[in-house]
Formats: structure tokens, sequence, C-alpha cells
């Protein structure tokens, strides 16, 4: 139950860095999986080569079971992140361990089996997602905000392409799957949405409803490369006029 709670908690902090859309199904089954890993902690005389192939083949289908791709870049990033993940967990228990003298138990098979309670192995997985989370925001902020982005919008084989604004003043969000918004022109959205879901905001100008919807695709390109934005919904403003930009977006919908 521990190494499942650990998992669950490793698949969301790497759905939060990688801005993955997480199904919470597949996050628990994904999280089964590695808590069932844990248990080659039991298997006695693995050679160490294979021991590591065999991590390193667990964290692959872990991330697999977890989440949905659409490239295989995205793929390997988001192993890469898990892996990190599970490294910025490691440190924040080990260096509890040396703070408070505890000892370790075993290390066996690539596993570390620590002398700790459930409650202080909760509490250490809460301490080093709050930790990356707060890195997470830093990086964030320091992105590159000069930077020139285009945004291209797929919905029912129409597409829009704009030029986009990263707001760190944007905070909107969907309130039922609290995806992260990016507020778009209205005037230059070409088709008509079938499902409207109305995004509440506040601005200077007071209290507005604004429509919203799902997009079938979005893709964000800037001189950093291109990524597919998975998890966001389009709300369509009569107010945004501007003549370098035609949609703003939160930083929150970067990955790394």
């Amino acid at each position: 139950m521990l190494n499942f709670f650990v998992s669950f908690l490793l698949l969301e902090l790497t759905a939060k860095i990688t801005k993955k859309e997480a199904k919470t199904n597949r996050i628990i089954f994904a999280s089964c999986l590695g808590a069932a890993y844990s248990l080659i902690i039991f298997w006695d005389d693995i050679p160490e080569l294979l021991a590591i192939l065999f991590k390193i083949i667990s964290c692959f289908f872990i991330v697999l079971c977890a989440f949905k791709f659409h490239r295989i870049s995205q793929y390997i990033k988001s192993v890469l992140v898990f892996l990190f993940s599970s490294i910025i967990f490691l440190g924040v228990i080990i260096a509890l361990c040396f703070l408070l003298k505890l000892k370790f138990i075993a290390v066996n098979n690539s596993v570390v089996y620590f002398d700790l309670s459930a409650a202080a192995i909760i509490t250490c997985a809460f301490v080093a997602y709050v930790l990356a989370c707060l890195i997470i925001r830093l990086y964030d902020r320091v992105l590159s905000k000069r930077d020139v982005y285009t945004l291209t919008i797929t919905y029912k084989n129409n597409s829009v392409t704009v030029l986009a604004f990263l707001d760190t003043g944007n905070n909107l969000y969907e309130p039922f799957s609290h995806s992260p918004v990016i507020v778009v022109d209205k005037s230059k959205v070409s088709f008509t949405p079938e499902k409207i879901r109305y995004i509440p905001t506040s601005t200077v100008n007071g209290v507005n409803m604004l429509p919203a919807f799902k997009p079938d695709k979005i893709l964000l390109k800037s001189s950093n490369g291109e990524e597919i934005i998975e998890n966001a919904y389009v709300a369509m403003s009569d107010d945004m006029k501007n003549e370098n930009f035609s949609a703003l977006f939160n930083y929150n919908i970067l990955s790394v």
C-alpha cells in the first residue's frame, strides 16, 4: 500500500511537470504496477546489471500505462521526468534519515527499504511532492516570456493559427476539470464549436462569462520547438484587441 501511494504521487508529479492529461483510472492502474514491482526486493541473487535493466523497463512500462502519447519524444521525456521525480523523493528520505539518524534495513535489487513508519514515509512523500511543485513553479516563471508563440487550434477538421502571448496573470481554469484556459480573440475563431462551457472570469472590466470549448488538438510553436497541449480549453473573448497577439495563455500549459 505504501509503494502504491508513493507511485501514485510520483506519477501525479510527472503529470504536473510534463503537463500530461492524467486519467485517474490509468494512474491508479500504473501505481498498482509500481507497488507490485517493489516485491522484487525479495528475489535473491539478481545480477546488478539485470536489476538495473528491470528497473528501467518497469519505469517505461509504468509511464506507458499511466499516460497516452502522440509522439515517441513525449514518451521518452515523461520516462525521464518520472525517474527525476523518483530521485527527488529518494533524496528527501535520505536527507531525513541523516537528520533524524535513522537506519536503512536493506538494499536489494536496486530497491531500498527504510526503517521508517508508514506515517513517516507518507510525510516524506508529501514533502518531496511540495518541494518538486515549488521547483516547477520557479522554473515556469523564469521561462522566456519574450518569445513569440504560434498557436494552432484544431476542431472538427477546422484549424486556426494565431500569435499567442505568455501571460503570467492568466490564471483561468475550467472549473470542472481544472484544466488551464487559453483566451483567444473571438473574431479569429472561424468555426462554431458544438459543445460550449462558460468560464467565469474577473478582469479590470468586471466579472464576465467566457464561452469555451475543448479542441481536438492544440499545437504550440516557439523558438524552442513545438509541443501538443493536451489538457487545455480555449475561451473566446470579445475584449482582446491587440495588434501583436490574439491569444493569452498561462505558463502552466508549458511542459519542461
